[in-house]
């Protein structure tokens, strides 16, 4: 973990560019899923990068069940709202092992390869789990009500936002 939070600080730097590049190269090896994404990509981006580096930030900690509770919650929301399966975290592991490799450039290693690929894993291990028990907790409707709302910025929420 050492070193991937150490690689999250070039990337916390460059967080939309790791967004770009991870969202290039998903589209590449699974064009099929563009279509599940707003034609303006900005707000997902930020979402995205700022998501995954605060994961990588609670990593840290000793204990990681709150974490892979959001995740697994994460994963099941996914499915509800965006009907991302659990086949398509291939995908996303993959596009965003490559875009940290890009982002990293020099300082990429096998090394830090092993740890991504490792993270990856755990990760898409608990949202796919999430995926697979709101796919098998039909109706779709009754998990959508039940998901938490993503939460909101303090800031939105005051200028009444969602």
């Amino acid at each position: 973990m050492d070193a991937v939070q150490k690689s999250c600080l070039a990337v916390a730097e460059r967080p939309v560019l790791l967004a770009e590049v991870f969202y290039g190269h998903l589209f590449e090896m699974a064009p099929w899923l563009r279509p599940m994404f707003a034609a303006d990509m900005t707000d997902q981006m930020q979402k995205m990068t700022d998501t995954l580096l605060a994961a990588v930030a609670q990593l840290s900690t000793a204990d990681t069940a709150d974490l892979e509770v959001l995740l697994y919650r994460m994963g099941a929301d996914h499915y509800v709202r965006h009907q991302v399966e659990p086949a398509h975290y291939v995908y996303v592991a993959h596009a965003l092992t490559r875009a940290v490799r890009d982002v990293a450039g020099l300082e990429y290693s096998s090394y830090l390869s092993s740890a991504w690929i490792a993270l990856c894993q755990w990760v898409s291990m608990h949202m796919c789990a999430g995926a697979r028990a709101a796919m098998a907790d039909a109706p779709v409707e009754r998990l959508a009500s039940a998901l938490p709302r993503p939460r909101t910025n303090p800031d939105e929420a005051r200028r009444g936002r969602p």
